[in-house]
């Protein structure tokens, strides 16, 4: 192999290595950027406030509107609309109602407000708390005026005057919302804009609903898109959805136990059961003999008028001295499989009534009796423990036990949509795909370096064949021409005949008379029969010598004029057996040209028209240099002869 291909393999498999080193690095490089070009989860800061006439709950701030107007609203797990309180929620001029119910909102100052009509709220109408609200489209944004939280123009809108519901919702459900049961007339919820519009990274979201007595008064929490990793306790267990669109987030509860101060227990939930986890409502519904269980451990007192387990302050001051826990042991079913144990202190059920639930201000205990199955609920009471992760892609979620630490720093985890990872539980993203990004780069760059080493030698291959064929292709042509060189010289054509100095000048006559001839010096005249005819038309061109000064090189130093005209005494020249007898009229037949029998004229006329050498012959010389050289003493002999005789 030539060296120059040598030193270009050489610096292109260089060249691959050093490709393949960066390869590393360039993949990681790009799974960053991939990574850091991926949308983050949104975390939905609480506002400081904690309303409620069944709480009080950490609420949360919207903006609501074009101009903004700032409302607060609790947290729906099962609404997939954002509702708020109008104007006519509060009697004039009450400022009191408003502040208590998150202030208002007014869709007259809003440029952006967009009417559809009255239409029945929906959500918990199994617990006979549905209601009306006024629906319509406007521009939503998360976080007080200046926040920075995301805003979403033509979002779907209830505002609402009912009591059951005091406070607006914000939904985190992603149904759509649809008014007339026409499958091309609904409307995005908030959550599918999101994701539609790359500002999370899948359709979930984490939430707990914070806890006054934790600490000093934990707020609530939620993140859109996926959790916050420092307000829980991890669990393996993942619990599917149920098959019902309006309650799809159901756990089963296999048992609830009461725990006193002193570790002394008791089960408070005989058989187990499947609840439907919920945020919009504070309540914990559950059967009627559960209920009288509960009733029976912490001497709760049924209230028919406010359908209220209502907690007057010695009852309060004793239970509080006891500090009994209560705990809920969660799986996917109603029985075995995996569970997880979420412990409520009684301070979680130490929560306060107030208008429109009742006339005074007290305490109460928020468990509900359930009328059939699907009112077991556990309410937002029991979201003040425990951390709800729900993901929506993939059909399921998990519920943790909350972590309640001074100092934490939040840590939000997004949870990978469907379309970019594999399934997994809500409650653990997915692993990152970085690897296979890296794999994939590096595959790519060595098979870009090999097609370039490919080219390369490909490209010296065909030059090396090229050179090769152009070296054989000059081979064969010398070798032709040498044969032909080789062939030319056997057949003579390569010989002169006559030499190339002044001296073996060759001329040929002018085509003019005879009588422009002149005698070279030392020469005889010319005979007068000669020069009589000189004039006569029928010698013209006949001299083939030019103005009678050349003479033949071959007549050596003996430089006379060499004529045409034959002495009959010269003895006739004979041609080599390989040439022809007779040359074309310069040598007619010498025994007969001066007879008395025949005149100068015939001898002319019989030279004139002797047979010419063919084409061939002419073209061709058979005579060898020694054949050459005898043919040209006969004749230097015939002149010199006729010359004496003259």
């Amino acid at each position: 192999m030539p060296s120059s291909w040598t030193k270009a393999i050489l610096s292109t498999i260089h060249f691959a290595f050093l490709v393949c080193a960066q390869g590393g690095t360039l993949a990681k490089r790009t799974a960053a950027a991939a990574a850091t070009a991926a949308p983050t989860p949104i975390s939905f800061p609480p506002a400081q406030n904690w309303d409620g006439p069944d709480g009080p709950w950490s609420s949360f701030t919207l903006r609501v509107g074009k101009p903004a107007q700032d409302v607060r609203v609790l947290i729906s797990s099962a609404s997939q609309a954002t509702w708020v309180v109008l104007p006519d929620g509060c009697k004039a001029n009450d400022s009191g109602c408003r502040a208590d119910r998150g202030e208002v909102y007014n869709h007259n100052q809003s440029s952006t407000w967009s009417k559809i009509g009255l239409y029945e709220l929906y959500n918990e109408r199994n617990l006979d708390m549905n209601g009306n609200g006024l629906w319509g489209n406007d521009t939503i944004g998360l976080g007080i005026q200046g926040s920075g939280g995301p805003t979403l123009d033509d979002q779907v809108l209830a505002g609402i005057v009912t009591n059951n519901f005091y406070l607006g919702m914000f939904g985190v459900n992603p149904k759509p919302t649809n008014y007339t049961g026409i499958e091309t007339d609904q409307q995005d919820s908030y959550m599918t804009t999101l994701k539609k519009r790359n500002m999370i990274p899948s359709v979930s979201f984490g939430y707990t609903a914070g806890a006054q007595y934790r600490l000093k008064k934990v707020l609530g929490s939620l993140t859109l898109g996926g959790y916050d990793q420092s307000r829980f306790t991890p669990n393996p267990l993942s619990i599917s959805f149920a098959p019902d669109n309006d309650r799809d987030l159901v756990a089963g509860v296999q048992s609830i136990k009461t725990i006193s101060e002193n570790g002394v227990s008791s089960t408070l939930l005989s058989e187990g059961i499947l609840a439907y986890v919920d945020s919009t409502i504070p309540y914990i519904w559950l059967p009627l003999d559960a209920c009288i269980q509960f009733e029976k451990a912490f001497g709760l007192t049924w209230d028919d008028k406010s359908e209220l387990y209502l907690v007057n302050d010695t009852l309060h001051e004793k239970l509080v001295a006891q500090n009994a826990s209560i705990s809920f042991t969660i799986g996917n079913g109603v029985s075995q499989g995996q569970t997880v144990d979420i412990t409520l202190p009684y301070a979680s059920f130490d929560l306060v009534a107030e208008y429109p639930l009742v006339e005074n201000r007290t305490s109460y205990f928020p468990l509900k009796r359930a009328a059939n199955q699907t009112q077991y609920t556990l309410g937002r009471t029991f979201l003040q423990e425990a951390y709800l992760i729900v993901d929506y892609e993939r059909s399921n979620f998990s519920i943790s036990q909350c972590l309640f630490q001074e100092g934490t720093q939040q840590k939000l985890v997004g949870i990978p949509s469907v379309n970019t990872t594999t399934a997994g539980t809500a409650a653990k993203p997915a692993k990152s795909s970085s690897h296979t990004i890296i794999i994939v780069i590096v595959v790519a760059i060595v098979a870009f370096v090999l097609l370039v080493v490919g080219a390369v030698l490909l490209y010296f291959w065909i030059r090396r064949r090229n050179r090769k064929r152009r070296e054989i292709e000059e081979q064969e042509a010398a070798a032709r021409e040498a044969e032909e060189k080789a062939e030319r010289i056997r057949l003579g054509f390569d010989k002169a005949e006559m030499g190339t100095s002044a001296d073996h000048a060759l001329y040929e006559m002018a085509g003019s008379a005879l009588s422009d001839l002149r005698v070279e010096a030392g020469g005889r005249p010319y005979p007068d029969w000669v020069k009589e005819k000189s004039t006569r038309a029928d010698m013209a061109g006949m001299h083939e010598l030019t103005g009678g000064h050349g003479s033949f090189a071959e007549l050596g130093d003996q430089k006379r004029l060499a004529h045409e005209m034959y002495d009959p005494s010269a003895a006739p020249v004979e041609l080599p057996a390989d040439v022809p007898k007779e040359l074309p009229g310069s040598i007619p037949n010498t025994s007969r040209a001066f007879n008395s029998d025949i005149t100068h004229q015939q001898s002319i006329r019989r030279a004139s028209v002797s047979t010419p050498l063919s084409p061939q012959f002419t073209f061709r010389a058979f005579l060898s240099n020694r054949q050459v050289d005898g043919f040209f003493t006969s004749i230097r002999r015939c002149s010199q002869s006729d010359i004496a005789d003259r």
